[in-house]
């Protein structure tokens, strides 16, 4: 049974209890900029939040999986704040060489906002050796860099004393989240929308408006209309449908981690696209999860925000499919047949969310477990067999041509309703879950019934924190994301936060919103401006 179900039952962790004493914790300070020097920089060693340290090295899903704050895929970086790289003459996506004594290593530089002056964050893990048997037996690639030349047993976590030196070389780094960033001018406006995405407010805040404080900081638009003779949701019109799905995402849980990612990718049998594949914005996951940051650029407040299709009731995608390959059902899902699908891509030009996925080649099938590893050869022919055992039989395996998104997990809804309707009842509430919900390990995310305003789902939907992100659209969507709380205590507010305090409720604070962009080949004053862009 464990083997069959992949895991064993009765043995999660109980959850621990207790509490944090602070008293005489003083905090270290902020280094200053101008006192650091080029010979005294430190190296922070750290595990890969997606290869750990190494293990995962030939599993491709870890190796496409977006790092939880970076984005990076198929590559770890030396990572620095915006400030220090242009005191250290140092672009995006620029290698540079890290010098320690006899010690080298190149590594290209990638900028976060938040990371401390004069350290660098390098990932373990990359580096790993891989024959490439479809060019030549002798050749040798490799995933990222390794980091153990400067990496001794003397300094297994912090190395200090190290030089950075510009080669003035360019490398190709690629993330999940910059191929829609346009110019400066769309950036800005993305960075000033990004609060209007991902709302929050303090406690004192929510408590105070409710609704209508979380209303408040969406887009001012006139009222609503509809195109369509109301009510349009199919419980609302018709009482003797069944079941109605829909999905509630609690922002105040999200820790940006990634697992609803990776678990999506395995129930629905996601393909594997590779870097380049990547760098041309042509990723396959179903889930992302977008991130943020607010505030100062040194000190910013990040925000996580999982985006899938949510199946909106008059979704945008429907109205523009010439072979009606997408459709609504009446339990509210926004389906998918794919063998309809004629490759038109309109609906995924015409979806606000950009959730759908357009499959510009047979990756499943052509290229096998390892495409994106270059990995060919009599390994890839026995790999073919194994690859049977890696997909889900329950889901269709798309071809060449065929635009995919998230199906709110049907083949769950279905066989969950099929097993209710065996034993002569209703389903019952949690009974049916999707794979994101499933490996949430903070249950941000949860799935149900609509129509019974006893399940969780309704219950949250409800909440004063519930909002529809775009809801200026009236595309009326199923999932739903309540909003983030902030309960900072006020000696641990930063200056910008307690001035906070004196703006309106419209969201007056939002103006200074950094989204979670990064592109390649940006330069070190572009990102010290904030130019990150979501999707």
């Amino acid at each position: 049974e464990t083997l069959h179900s992949g895991f064993l039952a009765g043995v999660a962790s109980e959850p621990l209890s207790g509490s944090l004493n602070v008293e005489g914790a003083a905090p270290a300070g902020t280094l200053n900029l101008e006192s650091i020097e080029n010979g005294s920089l430190e190296i922070i060693f750290t595990i890969s939040d997606t290869l750990y340290d190494g293990r995962f090295a030939k599993n491709v899903w870890m190796q496409e999986l977006p790092q939880a704050m970076t984005k990076l895929v198929w590559d770890n970086a030396a990572i620095m704040s915006p400030a220090m790289a242009t005191k250290l003459n140092l672009k995006q996506g620029e290698i540079v060489r890290l010098v320690r004594g006899d010690a080298t290593l190149e590594l290209p530089v990638f900028l976060m906002p938040g990371q401390a002056h004069g350290s660098i964050t390098v990932h373990l893990g990359y580096g790993r050796v891989c024959r490439d048997e479809a060019v030549d037996s002798n050749e040798q690639v490799t995933v990222g860099k390794d980091v153990a030349p400067l990496r001794t047993f003397d300094n297994l976590s912090i190395l200090t004393g190290v030089e950075a030196r510009s080669t003035s070389r360019p490398y190709k780094l690629v993330t999940t989240q910059d191929h829609f960033a346009i110019d400066k001018l769309g950036l800005e406006t993305t960075a000033e929308r990004a609060g209007m995405l991902i709302r929050e407010g303090t406690v004192e805040q929510i408590a105070e408006g409710g609704a209508d404080y979380v209303d408040h900081l969406g887009i001012h638009h006139p009222p609503l209309e509809s195109l369509w003779e109301e009510p349009i949701n199919t419980f609302e019109s018709d009482p003797t449908v069944t079941y109605q799905w829909g999905m509630a995402i609690d922002l105040n849980k999200c820790t940006g981690c990634n697992s609803c990612v990776v678990a999506c990718q395995s129930e629905n049998n996601i393909s594997v696209v590779g870097k380049e594949q990547v760098s041309r914005g042509r990723e396959m996951h179903w889930i992302r999860v977008d991130r943020y940051f607010r505030g100062e650029m040194e000190t910013p407040q990040i925000v996580n925000q999982p985006v899938a299709c949510v199946h909106c009731e008059t979704a945008p995608c429907e109205q523009v499919c010439p072979v009606a390959a997408t459709v609504h059902t009446e339990e509210g899902i926004n389906a998918m047949t794919y063998n309809r699908c004629v490759g038109t891509r309109y609906c995924a030009n015409n979806c606000p969310y950009k959730v759908r996925r357009f499959n510009y080649f047979n990756y499943n099938t052509e290229y096998g477990y390892f495409y994106g590893w270059k990995q060919k050869g009599k390994l890839e022919e026995a790999s073919r067999q194994l690859q049977q055992l890696v997909l889900n039989p329950d889901v269709t395996v798309r071809g060449r041509g065929v635009m995919e998104k998230c199906t709110y997990c049907i083949q769950r809804v279905q066989n969950g309703k099929i097993h209710a309707r065996n034993e002569g009842r209703a389903v019952e509430d949690g009974e049916i879950q999707s794979a994101c919900q499933t490996a949430c390990p903070t249950q941000a995310i949860v799935f149900g019934d609509l129509k019974d305003t006893n399940t969780q789902v309704s219950k949250l939907q409800n909440d004063v924190r519930a909002y529809a992100m775009l809801g200026e659209l009236n595309i009326k969507p199923r999932t739903l994301y309540l909003a983030r709380v902030r309960n900072t205590h006020p000696r641990l507010k930063l200056a910008h936060q307690l001035l906070e305090a004196h703006h309106d409720a419209h969201g007056a604070g939002h103006g200074d919103e950094h989204s979670a962009e990064h592109s390649a080949e940006a330069s070190a004053d572009g990102a010290a401006k904030a130019e990150h862009s979501a999707h």
